[in-house]
């Protein structure tokens, strides 16, 4: 080799050797990193400057956006990595300190990070820029790849502003101190925010200041994964101290929102798609298409979302009325595909615009079936229902047990109006509309009679100062029979007495259940009239009325019952022309008002009747049935 050919290639080695070298840790995490950008489909990546500061790497002016149709354009006007730098983008127990982080959708929605610090990071470099091309950057993920790229011991941001999209209106959220405590690969043992102000970015809308806020167990992956996996997004949450106006002005506070396990189902597609169609419809001006858009993402969501429980406690607010409401406690749980375990409210105190307040203590709604509503709610999205179509039966959500307590409404002054100790509902399995079991029971209604008309219209019943009464329903269709059994209907006043109602209607076909409403006329000609029981049972309310009538007409107690008799005896006379059942239920009834204790009419058909047939005679006058039916009546048994 020529001694010239030999100087050139060793000036060439010297000179590629020398450039490797000057390129630095700062220029291979650049590369790097813009290449790492590009395998999780992040566009147009470019690093402005690289350079080592001492220990430090500094990369200058990054951009980048995001694919797609909600693509988001990112801008670092200084990233510093501490520690943990090699030639790739891979990164171990580093330190990363961002500034003037700038994100902004396509849509106008965007965020701005003044200074985001990672402690201990791990993974790749690339994944952690990439997870910032979101519109709510650690909260809402970019992509799963990069929300799982990385990890670090914590994350901290003291302040990050967000321009964002609700109910088509945007408004500015300010969040003050984020922490992310152990992120490991999109999984956030624990998420904290000192506090965040929502204020309307257009001048109208609600304002809201949110306390501390923890969260547990947070994976910010789930929000991007559609997969066929059941993800637990969350294992718990708190939020506190809530405080704002609502879009009509009114002020509302919050004490605290709780939330449990919170579980997402697979689908198609992923949670933050759904929330930003979602965000993309405005409720106000929906045309056909947006609404079936919008059904289409309720039902998803409530068909592949599992909540354990939601809890929110100490609410104070107004009506619309400009009137206080307090809500002491709310509280829904086992949320799991359109089905709910339980809703419930306490403390709740209302006032209407004349003072009148009401206020109840326990209302409850158990077992919840709403899965019907989901599958209209999916039929509407997809064209198969369309409105104006009658809505089926079992869209309508099924209902098994309602129990509320602790009721009572007082005028502005505080006299009391009336009171509800207790008033509970549960019910059977539906048949169409119609629940195959009802029951129901009233206890401790208290009404005051402050009216000087009603204290004398009752008077005679020996009530003069409140009316207190229960009441009981029991009823049940019997498959086997076609029989509707009414068990038991009872309405019990104190002082006064009760009066209970006990019968059967048969012929009821379980096809015409099915399709009531539509049945009904159908179903009316197929019905037939069964026994019927109804019994009076004294507890003061006969012995008061005597006694108080006679003394009024200056009769005695006996003169006054036979004169009743007689009155009774005659009335019964123009109504039932069998001579010999008209004496026995005037003795039956005699007998009864010599000493109260019970009276018992019961009523059975002389054959089939059908309820259309009643109904017909009953037209032009209820006695016009008597002679379909054999009377019998008991009295004191």
């Amino acid at each position: 080799m020529r001694p010239s050919a030999s100087l050139f290639l060793s000036a060439a080695f010297v000179l590629v050797t020398g450039s490797v070298a000057l390129a630095g840790p700062a220029d291979d995490l650049s590369r790097a990193a813009v290449s790492g950008l590009g395998g999780l489909q992040i566009a147009g990546a470019a690093v402005g400057e690289a350079r080592d500061e001492g220990s430090n790497v500094v990369l200058s002016n990054v951009t980048f956006s995001s694919a797609g149709a909600r693509a988001v354009g990112v801008k670092i006007t200084r990233a510093t990595v501490t520690g943990g730098v090699g030639s790739t983008d891979a990164l171990s127990n580093s330190r990363i300190v961002l500034e003037g982080v700038e994100g902004t959708g396509s849509d106008g929605q965007s965020y701005r990070i003044d200074r985001a610090e990672i402690a201990g990071a791990q993974g790749s470099f690339a994944a952690i820029l990439g997870s910032l091309a979101t519109r709510e950057p650690f909260f809402q993920g970019a992509s799963e790849a990069s929300v799982t790229g990385f990890s670090a011991q914590s994350i901290d941001i003291p302040a990050m502003t967000l321009q964002r999209r609700r109910d088509a209106r945007m408004e500015q959220a300010a969040y003050r101190n984020v922490r992310l405590n152990s992120y490991r690969q999109g999984k956030i043992a624990e998420m904290t925010i000192a506090g965040v102000t929502t204020t309307p970015a257009e001048g109208q809308g609600s304002r809201v200041e949110i306390g501390a806020s923890r969260f547990v167990g947070f994976d910010a992956s789930a929000g991007t994964r559609a997969g066929n996996t059941t993800t637990v997004a969350l294992e718990s949450g708190t939020i506190d101290q809530i405080r704002g106006t609502s879009a009509q002005n009114a002020p509302f506070s919050i004490d605290r929102v709780s939330f449990g396990k919170v579980s997402m189902r697979p689908g198609e597609r992923s949670l933050v798609a759904l929330t930003q169609t979602m965000q993309e419809i405005d409720p106000a001006g929906a045309t056909e298409e947006s609404r079936r858009r919008s059904m289409g993402v309720v039902a998803e969501l409530f068909s592949r979302l599992d909540i354990d429980n939601v809890e929110m406690t100490g609410f104070k607010g107004q009506s619309n009325q400009n009137q206080p409401v307090v809500l002491s406690r709310f509280a829904i749980r086992g949320v799991s595909q359109g089905r709910i375990a339980s809703i419930d409210f306490a403390g709740l105190s209302a006032a209407d615009r004349s003072g009148q307040t009401t206020t109840i203590g326990k209302f409850t709604i158990e077992t919840i079936d709403a899965t019907g509503l989901i599958a209209l709610a999916k039929d509407f999205s997809e064209g198969a229902y369309s409105a104006g179509k009658p809505v089926p039966p079992s869209a309508y959500p099924d209902i098994r047990r309602l129990l509320m307590e602790d009721i009572a409404i007082k005028t502005s002054a505080g006299q009391a109006l009336g009171s509800v100790q207790r008033f509970l509902v549960e019910a059977g399995p539906r048949i169409g509309l119609v629940p195959t079991r009802l029951r129901a029971q009233l206890e401790g209604f208290t009404a005051p009679i402050n009216d000087a008309r009603q204290r004398a219209q009752l008077a005679p019943l020996g009530l003069t100062d409140k009316i207190n009464l229960g009441a009981e329903l029991d009823i049940e269709y019997d498959d086997a029979s076609r029989e509707l059994r009414v068990r038991n209907v009872k309405v019990d006043v104190d002082d006064v007495g009760s009066l209970n109602l006990v019968m059967t209607i048969g012929g009821l076909d379980r096809a015409q259940i099915e399709a009531l409403p539509g049945s009904a006329a159908v179903l009316g000609l197929s019905a037939k009239a069964g026994r019927l029981t109804l019994t009076f049972s004294e507890d003061g309310g006969v012995a008061s009325f005597v006694s108080h009538v006679a003394g009024q007409t200056g009769l005695s107690e006996d003169d006054f019952k036979e004169q009743i008799k007689q009155q009774a005896g005659m009335m019964v006379g123009q109504f039932i022309q069998d001579r010999a059942l008209a004496e026995r239920i005037t003795e039956a009834f005699g007998e009864f008002l010599d000493d109260p204790s019970s009276l018992a009419i019961t009523l059975t058909p002389k054959g089939d009747i059908p309820l259309a047939a009643l109904a017909i005679a009953m037209r032009g006058s209820p006695f016009a049935v008597i002679p379909m039916f054999n009377i019998e009546v008991k009295a004191n048994e």
